[in-house]
Parts: C-alpha cells; structure tokens; sequence
C-alpha cells in the first residue's frame, strides 16, 4: 500500500517497539479540530496506542474547556488560547495562528515523545517547531490535499501549495489516504513517497449492528413520514464542497419513491438548503437528522437502503477523493449511489455494489438513483456485493501498514540519534 520508488526496499517490522533503553516508545499526535468528531484519527490513535504511548494534543472546539481525558489508552489534552477572543478577521488570524503553533509545539515538545504525528498540513508546522525543543521523528499525515480545497481564496491555496512543497521534503514520513492523491504529492510537491493508509472503517460483523428495521435511522423516518419508503441517505459533513444543492435539484426528477436524509451537524449551509426544500415543496422527500457521535454512526448507516456519495467536481482533492462514508455504507451492507470520480468508480467497478453520476448533471443523479433504488433485483444484487467490498476494504488492512510505518520509523530514526551529538537530542528539560 505503499509507493514504492525503483531500487526501494521495503521497510521490515522488528520485533520490539520499545526503544533501546527499554521505554515504550511514545507518539504525540497533533490536531486543528476536535479528537470525538474525528473517525479518522480515532482509529489511527486506538491502533497505534495499542504497542505506544500515544497522547493527543489538540484546541479546544466549541464548547469545550482545556483539560485532559482518556479514550481507553489514549491520552487526551486540551489546551485554550489567549487571542480567542480577539475577531476572526484577516487581520487577527496570524496572530492566533502563531500562538497556538508555539502552544501546541511546546506541549508536544514537553512529554518528549518520540515522533510528532502532524494530522494534515497546518499541523506539520507546530510539529517541525516542536523539533526545535525537542528532537523527534515527524509523521506528515495528508489527510487532503489541502492546498487543493475549496476552502481557500487563491492567494491562501498558493500560500499552503508553497507550505507543503517545503514541508514534504523536510518530514521523516508522509502519510496519504490514496494512490491519487499521492502520486500528486511525490510529482507535484516533491514529497518522500508516501505510506498509504486509507480512510477505511473498523470491521464489523453483522451481529455487531442492529436489524434495519430496528436502526435509529428506520425510526426517525417512521416518525416523519407514514408509508414505508427506501431510505437515501447522506452521512458526513453538510459543506458547500458536498453538492448537495445538486441532489436537490435531482430529487424531483427520480421516478422511484424513496426519502432522502441529510445526516450530520448543523451548519449556515445545511439552513440554506433546508429553505429550499422548503421552498420547493420537498418536505415529504428530504429530512435532515442532526449529527451523532462517530462510534454511533454504523448503527443509523445500517438503517439506510442506499448510501450517497457526492462531491463537487472541483477542487482537485475532491476530485480525488476516497471518502470514509463509501467504505461505511459497504460495512453495513448498503448499497452506493457515487460521483463518478477515479476512487470512488474503481471501487465500484472491482464490485458491482452501486450506480454512479456526473454531479453537475441532475439528471444523471436521478437517473442513477432510479436504476438502484427503481430496481428490486439492482438493489439485491448489490446489497448482496457489498459482502466483498467490506472483506477487502476494512481498517485492518490500514493498521498494518500505519504499524509497519512506524516500526521501520523508530527503527531508522534510532540509529540516527545515536550517531548525534548528546545536546541535540534534547533542549526540553
């Protein structure tokens, strides 16, 4: 899973994950957003957390007071800025940028740990700093492309693009979530190759997750809407990167019956195409379900007759994206309704577990939710080839290789301490 250059040898898991004074080695891993919204990092923090000390140290989201917790093994720190207060405009932002890289960089850098695991590009600079107080291997962990989202104006995506084409080369290993995405990052960035550990869910076996009919998902419809219809639901973030205006606009032209749900937290995007289902009279076809905790999220997804996946066509890292939600529904048995963009139609080509579309046509959306949801025997076929994306895409294929990143790191990054000075292991006391 990983790219591998001509003449690269692959690196060889040692038997010991301990480090040559006996210590459990330890990872510190840092992040922008909150650690219990975050499935991705869960997963990667649980895993790693198993064979390391593993500690995460992140600012507080909304709501939330400094302090630290523990997720079973993991470590949980929380820490606050003095500049919150201070407008969120232009002028004030480098500013609280700045402390909360010297705040983060110096609380990593305090617990010693052996490795810094940077959770994408903003990340890698607080860790590189940290490096300053006290040296460590970096883990670049690319969740996006982030210069390539649509988040940024122009001027701030050649900023970051400028960012990561010095960082890449810099860092001790870089982590990517698809082979898209990294061949981007070693040809256009000049990054090391990276290690691909992609967004896949934790294996669950069918007596893991409740009957459909049972799912939180089935009652929440029960209680909207009388006649039993397919259920179309969309997992995830409600941003105006997910096209979601597009589905809209589709809803009307499907033939089929079925209800569309809109699952996930609250945003200024989500209020404004509530109005237009309101205003399109489309009450009794689209719900909206307030978002849930990622560890509750199988037992609503199972509830589902088909899962969405959709993305604007542009930027490139939507593009090029593999997202977590196409693996979820297949996990649970649910049938895909996807973009049809390079990761998610390979998916769908290797089984045949759902229809694609082209987003910027709702035509072809419905058209494709007609054929799945509009077809008894497509819906079976595909719930039933579901059965092999889930054995061939699950987490604990990725763990292997997240595993095998850093037993090779430590193992690398050892020798090299010990060929260094004394002084400059450390300037953290």
């Amino acid at each position: 899973m990983r790219i591998r250059e001509k003449g690269d040898v692959p690196l060889r898991p040692q038997p010991t994950v301990e480090s040559s004074v006996g210590k459990r080695r330890r990872i510190c891993m840092l992040l922008q957003g909150r650690y219990d919204t975050d499935a991705r990092v869960k997963r990667e923090a649980r895993t790693l957390a198993r064979k390391f000390d593993l500690r995460v140290i992140h600012l507080c989201g909304e709501g939330e007071a400094p302090g630290s917790f523990r997720d079973g093994p993991v470590e949980i720190e929380r820490f606050d800025l003095l500049t919150r207060g201070l407008p969120g405009s232009s002028l004030f932002l480098p500013l609280k940028f700045v402390e909360f890289c010297i705040r983060l960089a110096w609380r990593a850098a305090h617990w010693r740990p052996d490795a810094y695991h940077a959770h994408d590009l903003p990340m890698v600079l607080p860790a590189l700093l940290a490096v300053g107080f006290f040296r460590a291997a970096v883990v670049y962990d690319a969740h996006e492309l982030y210069a390539e989202m649509g988040m940024h104006s122009r001027r701030s995506a050649r900023f970051w693009r400028a960012i990561d084409r010095w960082v890449s080369p810099r860092v001790d290993r870089v982590i990517a979530v698809n082979q898209s995405r990294a061949d981007i990052m070693v040809e256009e960035l000049g990054s090391k190759p990276p290690f691909i550990v992609p967004n896949l869910p934790i294996r669950l076996a069918k007596s893991d997750l409740p009957i459909k009919e049972d799912s939180p998902l089935r009652d929440f419809v029960r209680s909207h809407i009388s006649e039993p219809r397919p259920v179309l639901l969309y997992q995830g973030i409600l941003a105006p990167g997910r096209a979601l205006d597009q589905i809209l606009e589709a809803v009307p032209k499907v033939k089929a019956p079925f209800i569309l749900v809109l699952l996930g937290h609250r945003t200024a995007y989500l209020d404004s195409l509530l109005e237009i289902v309101h205003e399109r009279g489309l009450t009794d076809r689209v719900l909206y379900h307030p978002g849930v905790d990622s560890d509750q999220l199988s037992a609503y997804t199972v509830g589902a007759d088909a899962g969405l996946v959709i993305y604007a066509k542009t930027p490139l890292n939507n593009y090029l994206c593999a997202p977590n939600k196409l693996f979820e529904y297949c996990m649970a048995s649910v049938p895909v309704v996807g973009c049809d963009f390079p990761e998610v139609r390979r998916v769908l080509e290797e089984s045949p577990v759902g229809e694609t579309f082209d987003v910027d046509s709702p035509d072809s959306i419905a058209a494709a939710i007609d054929r799945l949801l509009g077809s008894p025997d497509r819906l079976r076929q595909a719930q039933e080839a579901t059965a092999e994306v889930r054995e061939r895409y699950h987490w604990g294929f990725a763990q292997i290789e997240l595993e095998r990143l850093y037993v090779g790191l430590f193992t690398t990054f050892e020798d090299e301490v010990d060929s260094a000075e004394p002084e400059v292991r450390s300037c953290v006391e």
